[in-house]
C-alpha cells in the first residue's frame, strides 16, 4: 500500500469550486435555508470520489494502470487574497474578471471547513498563486522521483506535465444532485478524469509540456487579460512552433518570417517576452511543507466531514463518505434567523419503516398469482412494474411484471424464459388474472412513470383501464417541481439513502430483460415495485400537507392516460413535403454562408465560436459584450444588439435559427415516424416547474407558431384520407388569467367587450382613441402585454423595440398607471412568496422559490420574475389540462368519432371525419370555453382543416 514514493494529489481548490459552481448555474442546487450550495456539492462530490474510487494512474513507464489510483498524500491547493508578484508588475493582471458572485463566495469558507473538518490539508501562501504552490510541490516530487497528480483544467498547469506529473482533468460533470432539497442522486460513481500526460499535450496543443509556456506566451491568456501578441492566435503559434522550436528561436530567425506575421511577430516581441514572464509558474514557493508525506490522508475524521454536508443538505456525499452518517442529519435543519431565509419546503425525513431492504419472491405458479391479486383487490391497491425487451412500450412484449402490496414486500412473474430457464407464467394467464383489477374503479395502481406500464398493457391487448393511477414519478413532480431527476433510484437514494440495482449492471449491453438470470431479474424487478410503493407511502402525506394531493388525484392522474392515448394514436406526417423543403433550406443557408463571406472578405465557419469571435471583435472591432470562458458571448441577445450597426450578426441569428430547423425538425420528423406513418411524439408532465406540459423525441413545443419556416414545417403534419384536423387555440389565455387573477378593472373590461386589448393599452398608453392607433403603438402595447408577467424592464423594452430607455421606461411607467390593479397584484404575489416562500395557481399548484429573499440582487430579480410569471403561466397550464379531460369525457360519452392527438402550448390538435367536422368544431369550442369558472371570459379560436400548417 504506502511506500516512500506514493504519489501526490493536488487539488486546483478554486478551479474546481468554479467549475462545480458554474455546472448548476441554470438550476443552483439549494439547501433548506434556500442558500446556494452547488460548489460545495460539486466540490464535496469530486473529493469523496478521488478518495474512495481513486483516479487514472500511470505506471513508471507512463502507461496507462489497470486500475484507477487511490490517494494516500493530497492537498487542496488555494490562492491567497493578497496581491502577487504578477500583479505588481502588471497591474492589468486579471483586471478584465468579472467579480465572483456572492453566492460562490459565501461557500468558499464551507469547502475550507470541510477540508478542515476531514483533516485534509489546504495550502494557500501570500503574494503567489495556486498554480505556483502546485508547481513547487510537483517539482519536488520529480526530484524525489515522486508521481504526482493535478486535479485541474488550466492549460497554464500543462507546463508541468512530464518526469511523472499529470494532469487529471475533469470530465464535464453530470447535471445531478443528492440534496435533501433538491432530490437529485449522485449517478454510479466512477472516474470521471482524463489523464493527460506529455502525449497528450502534444496531441491537444501541437507542443510537449517544456513548450507550452512558449506557445502561450505569443497567444497571450485572456482569462488572465495578459495581452501576448496581437493578431496570432494559436494555430499560427503552433506552425511557428513546428518550424522553430521556441520563442527565442521564432525572434533569432524573424527577418525570415515574412508578411503579416513577420511584421505582427516584431511589433508583439516585447508583449511575448512580458507574458512569458507573467504565465512562467513560480517553482520556489516557501512553503512550511518540507516532507511530501507530511501531507497524508491516511487518517480521515469521515464522520465530521458528513455532519458538515449533512447539516447542508448533501447526503448521498454525506453516506458515502459515512454510511453510519446520522440520516436524521439530511433534513437540513432550519437557523431561524438565517439571512434570507424562508419557510422551507417540507423536509420531514421518510418514516424508518419505509428504510432498508426488502423481502422478495418469484411467483411461478398460477394459485400463488391469484392470491396475490385477490389481496390485492381486498385492499384496493398494487403497485406494478413491467419489464419488456423494448422501451417502445406500445410495441414492447412484457417479460415479467413484479408486484408489490405493502412496502419492503414484493414479487417477481416471469412470462417468458429467463436467461434459458422455461420457468414462468403462461403470459395469457397473467394477462387474463391482471386485466380485471384494471377495470376496478375503485383499484388503485401505484406505478413509477405509469404511462409507460400503462402503454405496454395496451399494446398488450388490455382496453383502456378503469382503476386508478398513482404515479410516484409525477407525484414527485407535484411535490417538487424543481428536481433535475425524477427517475426511482435518484428520488430513493436521495430520500431513502436506498442504492438500487442499477439496469446496466444486470442486462449486458445490446440485450434485453429476457436474458437475466431468473433470480437476479426478481431480485431488480420486485425492487422497482417494492421502491414505488415506499415512494407513495411517502409521498402522499406530503401531498396532504400541502394541500396538493387533490391537484395530484383529480388533474395529473386523469390526465395521464388521455396522454398515453395521444401518444399511441400520433398524427400523420407526409415525408415528400419536409424532404422538399429541406432541399429550399439548404440552398438558402449556402446563401447565407456565401453573403456572410462577401461581407467578411473572407471564408470561415459560421458555427464556430472561436472563428465568429475573431470576424466579429477583431477584424469588425463591434464592441464585445458579456465575457464567457471561451472569450465573449456570441449567444442571440448579444447578436441582436450587434445586429443594429453591422449586418453580418443578423446573418448569423438567421443562419442559426435555418439550420436548428433543418437539423432537429426537417431532417428528422420524416424518419422518426412509425410504420403506421405518424408521428408519435412523448408527452412529458414532470417537464417543467410551472406545470405545463412538453414534449420530446420530437420537441413539438418548439416548432416556431407563427414564422413562415414553423408554418412549413407544420404543413406536413396531415389528417387521414376523409379526416379533417381540428384546431383549438385559446385566445391570449395568459393575459386572461393576469386579467382574472389581478381583477384590473381595465384589463378585464377589455376581455369582456372582445375588444383588441393591444389596440386597447395603446390607446390608453399614448392617450389617443383606439381607432387612430397605429401598427407602432400597438406593436409598443402589445410587446408591455406579455412582457409585464415576465418582469420586463425597461432597459429589455428599449433593446425589443429598438427605442432609448428613457422611452421604454416611460411607456412601462403609463401601462402601470393604465392598469393600476396589475401594480398591485405583482406586489402582492412577490410579498406573499416572500413570507411563504412559494407560489401557487389557480388550480393550487405550488412552486417554492428559495431565493425569493436572496441579498443577491440579480438572483433576488430572477425569483420576483419567477413569482410573478408561474401562478399566471401555471394556471393557464391548469386551464388547458381541464379543457383536455372535459374534452375526453365528452368524446368517450358521446361516442363521436373524434380523437386529441397534441397539445401544443395552448393549441389543441384533434382528428374527425370530414362529416363530423362542424359538430366536433362547436362541441370543443364550448368544453374549452367553460373548462374553469373565470371572471373573465376564456375565448377559442377553432378552425378545420387538411393540414396543420393551413391554421392560424
Amino acid at each position: 500500500m504506502k511506500n516512500e514514493k506514493t504519489p501526490l494529489y493536488l487539488i486546483d481548490a478554486y478551479g474546481l469550486i468554479y467549475r462545480s459552481y458554474f455546472a448548476f448555474m441554470s438550476r443552483p442546487l439549494r439547501n433548506a435555508q434556500g442558500h446556494n450550495i452547488s460548489a460545495l456539492f460539486g466540490f464535496a462530490r469530486t473529493l469523496v470520489s478521488l478518495v474512495d474510487d481513486g483516479a487514472p494512474a500511470a505506471g513508471k513507464d507512463g502507461s496507462l494502470l489497470p486500475k484507477p489510483e487511490r490517494p494516500h498524500c493530497l492537498a487542496a491547493v488555494f490562492d491567497s487574497k493578497a496581491l502577487t508578484f504578477r500583479h505588481k508588475e502588471y497591474p492589468e493582471y486579471k483586471a478584465n474578471r468579472l467579480k465572483a458572485p456572492d453566492d460562490l463566495h459565501a461557500q468558499i469558507p464551507l469547502v475550507e471547513e470541510m477540508l478542515k473538518t476531514l483533516g485534509i490539508p489546504s495550502l494557500k501562501f501570500d503574494g503567489y498563486e495556486a498554480d505556483d504552490i502546485i508547481a513547487t510541490l510537483a517539482k519536488h516530487c520529480q526530484r524525489e522521483g515522486r508521481q504526482c497528480y493535478i486535479l485541474s483544467s488550466d492549460k497554464d498547469l500543462l507546463q508541468l506535465v512530464g518526469q511523472g506529473t499529470y494532469q487529471l482533468r475533469p470530465l464535464k460533470p453530470s447535471k445531478s444532485d443528492d440534496s435533501t432539497i433538491t432530490g437529485k442522486t449522485v449517478p454510479q460513481r466512477g472516474l470521471p478524469y482524463e489523464l493527460v500526460g506529455p502525449d497528450e499535450v502534444k496531441a491537444e496543443w501541437g507542443v510537449g509540456p517544456d513548450k507550452v509556456l512558449d506557445l502561450l506566451s505569443m497567444i497571450g491568456d485572456t482569462s488572465d487579460n495578459v495581452p501576448g501578441v496581437k493578431g496570432i492566435g494559436e494555430k499560427t503559434a503552433v506552425k511557428l512552433m513546428a518550424r522553430y522550436g521556441s520563442l527565442d528561436s521564432i525572434y533569432e530567425n524573424i527577418a525570415g518570417i515574412e508578411g503579416a506575421v513577420g511584421k505582427k511577430l516584431a511589433e508583439g516581441k516585447e508583449s511575448a517576452y512580458f507574458a512569458k514572464k507573467l504565465i512562467a509558474l513560480e517553482c520556489e514557493v516557501p512553503l512550511s511543507v518540507k516532507n511530501i508525506d507530511d501531507l497524508s490522508i491516511e487518517t480521515l475524521n469521515r464522520s465530521a466531514g458528513a455532519s458538515i454536508l449533512l447539516r447542508e443538505g448533501i447526503r448521498q456525499t454525506a453516506f458515502a463518505l459515512d454510511p453510519k452518517a446520522s440520516a436524521a442529519g439530511g433534513s437540513s435543519p432550519q437557523t431561524g434567523d438565517s439571512p434570507g431565509a424562508v419557510p422551507a419546503k417540507d423536509t420531514t425525513p421518510p418514516d424508518s419503516s419505509l428504510l432498508g431492504k426488502g423481502k422478495y419472491k418469484l411467483i411461478l405458479t398460477v394459485p400463488e398469482l391469484e392470491t396475490i391479486f385477490e389481496r390485492a383487490k381486498n385492499q384496493k391497491l398494487l403497485a406494478l412494474d413491467f419489464e419488456t425487451d423494448s422501451l417502445d412500450a406500445w410495441n414492447a412484449r412484457p417479460v415479467g411484471i413484479s408486484l408489490s402490496l405493502k412496502p419492503k414486500e414484493a414479487y417477481y412473474v416471469p412470462i417468458a424464459v429467463h436467461g434459458g430457464k422455461s420457468e414462468f407464467v403462461p403470459p395469457e394467464t397473467v394477462k387474463s388474472l391482471l386485466e380485471p383489477l384494471l377495470m376496478l374503479k375503485d383499484m388503485c395502481i401505484v406505478a413509477h412513470n405509469a404511462k409507460y406500464d400503462y402503454k405496454v398493457t395496451r399494446g398488450w391487448g388490455i382496453p383502456r383501464w378503469k382503476c386508478s393511477i398513482w404515479d410516484t414519478m409525477v407525484a414527485a413532480w407535484v411535490d417538487d417541481p424543481e428536481r433535475n431527476n425524477y427517475s426511482l433510484d435518484s428520488l430513493t437514494g436521495a430520500i431513502f439513502n436506498y442504492d438500487a440495482i442499477p439496469y446496466n449492471s444486470i442486462v449486458p449491453k445490446g440485450s434485453t430483460f429476457d436474458a437475466v438470470d431468473l433470480e437476479k431479474a426478481c431480485e431488480y424487478s420486485c425492487e422497482d415495485a417494492d421502491l414505488t410503493m415506499r415512494m407513495k407511502y411517502y409521498l402522499e402525506p406530503r401531498l396532504i400537507r400541502s394541500e396538493s394531493l387533490k391537484l395530484f388525484e383529480t388533474m395529473e392522474m386523469p390526465l395521464l392516460p388521455v396522454l398515453a392515448e395521444m401518444e399511441g394514436a400520433g398524427i400523420k406526417i407526409e415525408p415528400q413535403i419536409l424532404r422538399e423543403y429541406g432541399v429550399e433550406l439548404r440552398k438558402e443557408l449556402k446563401k447565407i454562408e456565401q453573403d456572410t463571406w462577401d461581407l467578411v472578405g473572407h471564408e470561415f465557419n459560421l458555427a464556430s465560436t472561436k472563428q465568429l469571435q475573431e470576424v466579429l471583435f477583431t477584424e469588425r472591432k463591434l464592441k464585445p459584450g458579456k465575457k464567457t470562458k471561451t472569450g465573449y458571448s456570441t449567444d442571440v441577445a448579444v447578436l441582436e444588439e450587434l445586429a443594429r450597426e453591422d449586418p453580418v450578426p443578423a446573418l448569423i441569428l438567421r443562419n442559426r435559427t435555418l439550420a436548428k430547423l433543418k437539423s432537429t425538425y426537417v431532417d428528422t420528423l420524416a424518419e422518426m415516424t412509425g410504420p403506421d406513418g405518424r408521428l408519435h411524439t412523448h408527452f412529458v408532465q414532470t417537464g417543467t416547474a410551472t406545470g405545463r406540459l412538453s414534449s420530446r423525441d420530437p420537441n413539438l413545443q418548439n416548432i416556431p407558431i407563427r414564422d413562415e419556416e414553423g408554418r412549413r414545417i407544420r404543413q406536413a403534419f396531415v389528417a387521414e384520407k376523409g379526416h379533417v384536423l381540428v384546431s383549438a387555440d385559446y385566445s391570449q389565455i395568459e393575459l386572461v388569467v393576469l386579467a382574472h387573477l389581478s381583477q384590473d378593472a381595465n384589463l378585464i373590461k377589455a376581455f369582456k367587450e372582445e375588444k383588441d386589448v393591444h389596440r386597447m393599452t395603446a390607446a390608453l398608453i399614448f392617450g389617443i382613441s383606439e381607432k387612430d392607433v397605429d401598427s407602432r403603438q400597438r406593436r409598443i402595447a402589445k410587446t408591455i402585454n406579455f412582457g409585464v408577467m415576465y418582469g420586463m424592464s425597461a432597459f429589455r423594452l428599449s433593446n425589443e423595440l429598438g427605442i432609448s430607455r428613457t422611452d421604454a421606461k416611460a411607456f412601462i411607467d403609463a401601462y402601470f398607471a393604465t392598469y393600476s390593479g396589475l401594480s398591485k397584484f405583482i406586489e402582492s404575489l412577490i410579498k406573499k412568496a416572500e413570507t411563504q416562500g412559494f407560489v401557487s395557481t389557480i388550480a393550487g399548484r405550488r412552486r417554492y422559490i428559495p431565493t425569493i429573499n436572496s441579498r443577491n440582487k440579480v438572483e433576488k430579480a430572477g425569483a420576483e420574475r419567477i413569482a410573478v410569471n408561474t401562478p399566471i403561466q401555471g394556471s393557464a397550464a391548469d386551464i388547458v389540462k381541464t379543457a383536455m379531460l372535459k374534452l375526453d369525457g365528452v368524446l368517450a360519452k358521446t361516442k363521436v368519432p373524434a380523437r386529441l392527438l397534441l397539445q401544443v402550448h395552448d393549441e389543441l390538435i384533434l382528428e374527425c371525419p370530414k362529416a363530423e367536422a362542424a359538430g366536433v368544431a362547436k362541441m370543443v369550442k364550448t368544453e374549452m370555453e367553460n373548462a374553469f369558472p373565470l371572471s373573465v371570459p376564456l375565448r377559442v379560436n377553432v378552425e378545420t382543416g387538411q393540414r396543420w400548417g393551413d391554421f392560424h
